[in-house]
């Protein structure tokens, strides 16, 4: 059985939610007018922030974001203990 810790139950959650808004909402900085998802690019057409990516990164950050609320990011002390 696969076990989840509570910070990846609500990043996976407000990743869900986010999703679904994102796409209902379907901003023209990542949707073409008719729906469709604009691919990456710099071009007309094209988007540097597309739908994966951001979703993506939004993930990686709510996470990251729990983990340091919790305090359970790693803690450097041998660079601590050589620098201060």
């Amino acid at each position: 059985m696969i076990q989840l810790n509570e910070n990846l139950k609500v990043a996976i959650i407000v990743l869900l939610l986010a999703s679904y808004v994102i796409y209902e909402q379907k901003p023209d900085l990542m949707f073409k007018e008719d729906g469709s998802f604009k691919s990456f690019g710099v071009l007309h057409n094209e988007t540097p922030f597309p739908f994966f990516i951001v979703i993506t990164i939004l993930g990686f950050t709510v996470y990251y974001g729990l983990l340091l609320k919790g305090g359970n990011y790693i803690r450097l002390s041998l660079f601590n203990d050589i620098f201060f």
